[in-house]
């Protein structure tokens, strides 16, 4: 837990003297990148999804482009990794490098263009456990990242562009499709109103959600033995969630604290709209992974962009309410500001803790390239795993 602790504490407090202008926010986001890139990079045997991505690199040195192209990765992944693999390097420990700076960019980018706060966003980033994410399903962080990036056209009614994006997203996992409808949905301003009626909707989706998978599935080939009923419920990926709902939780907090400041966020800039039902829908496919674990995976996108930028611009809200509520006593604003945060502070990092010590995607026992542990066959570990 140690190394990820001083992780945390070191990507975070650097910021706060860096982040005063736009020159310092460039030199944090380029240390914080290239922290974050390091991290993810050296990793060995850290994350369950290290040996799969290990051992698919290795089947692709040995197979041909055809024989690829039957492969159940998504090409977009799976012809780089083979171009990877026979034109620049062998060792499969390069995927996860370039993963590691795909994601490392792709977050800094995000986040020098959303905030002037960057090293808030990727407190959150880690805290929350987009991070550790990662670690694990690459494919689906690619999409959400592609997605994300893209989001900005669903603020400027752009919606050919976006549908391009998330086409494109798609190229690297198939279910960045299910965000194409996200367009019109990302778009509503919440009230009371449509609380209820995501409310309403949300539970009824929760109730026959074996009777909706097998409905949506069904259009999609990959996945249509959902829709046949050839998958029991209680079987793999389609059974409930093992994770703690402490998360679950906290991230309905969250959305609580954001839905409250929701007026005074959508004034500062209207694209805080869409920043809120991210937060919302991270909250609702959290809860139904319950239910299907698979599902859980969908949330990934909105919980990038809810952790990532939200968090900053909802931190700043909170800070600013105080002040204008409390503008006649300034000690009174400090203590209440200091306390709301603080606490809000250190219940992330307890959960960031709680990740760790509940060993959350594999991610307990760091290791790196250097540490003396045997190599082992990733083919042979991932079919032990199966077993």
């Amino acid at each position: 837990m140690l190394v990820y602790m001083v992780f945390l504490a070191a990507v975070t407090l650097i910021g706060i003297p860096l982040c005063r202008n736009k020159t310092g926010k460039v030199v944090y986001c380029t240390i914080a990148g290239i922290a974050l890139f390091v991290l993810a990079a050296i990793r060995k045997y850290t994350g369950y999804d290290y040996n799969l991505y290990a051992r698919v690199y290795v089947d692709y040195l040995s197979m041909s482009v055809e024989d690829i192209g039957y492969d159940r990765f998504e090409k977009g992944i799976a012809m780089p990794m083979k171009l990877l693999g026979d034109v620049l390097y062998r060792d499969y420990q390069w995927n996860f490098v370039i993963y590691a700076l795909i994601f490392a960019a792709a977050l800094m980018i995000l986040l020098y263009k959303t905030t002037d706060k960057p090293y808030i966003g990727v407190f959150f980033f880690l805290t929350l456990g987009v991070y550790f994410i990662t670690f694990d399903f690459m494919r689906q962080m690619v999409a959400s990242f592609v997605i994300v990036l893209g989001m900005r056209f669903i603020k400027n009614k752009q919606f050919f562009r976006y549908l391009i994006i998330v086409l494109f997203a798609s190229c690297f996992h198939l279910s960045a499709l299910v965000m194409i409808p996200f367009y019109f949905i990302l778009r509503i301003r919440l009230n009371y109103i449509w609380l209820g009626v995501y409310t309403g909707i949300g539970a009824f989706i929760f109730i026959f959600s074996w009777d909706v998978i097998r409905f949506l599935t069904s259009f999609i080939p990959k996945y249509n033995t959902y829709a046949k009923g050839e998958i029991a419920p209680e079987t793999g990926e389609m059974s409930g969630s093992i994770w703690s709902p402490l998360f679950t939780i906290l991230v309905g907090v969250l959305f609580v604290i954001a839905f409250l400041f929701r007026e005074r966020l959508q004034k500062k800039d209207p694209f805080n709209t869409i920043l809120i039902n991210c937060m919302a829908f991270t909250f609702f496919f959290d809860l139904l992974s319950y239910k299907h674990n698979i599902i859980g995976r969908l949330e990934l996108p909105f919980l990038l962009m809810a952790a990532s930028v939200l968090m900053p611009r909802l931190v700043e809200c909170t800070a600013e309410w105080f002040r204008i509520k409390f503008r006649g006593d300034k000690k009174k604003v400090t203590i209440l500001s200091a306390i709301s945060l603080t606490s809000l502070f250190a219940v992330c990092v307890g959960m960031y803790g709680f990740m760790i010590e509940s060993d959350f995607n594999g991610v307990k026992r760091y290791q790196t390239i250097w540490d003396n542990t045997p190599w082992v066959n990733p083919r042979e570990e991932w079919e032990k795993s199966q077993k």
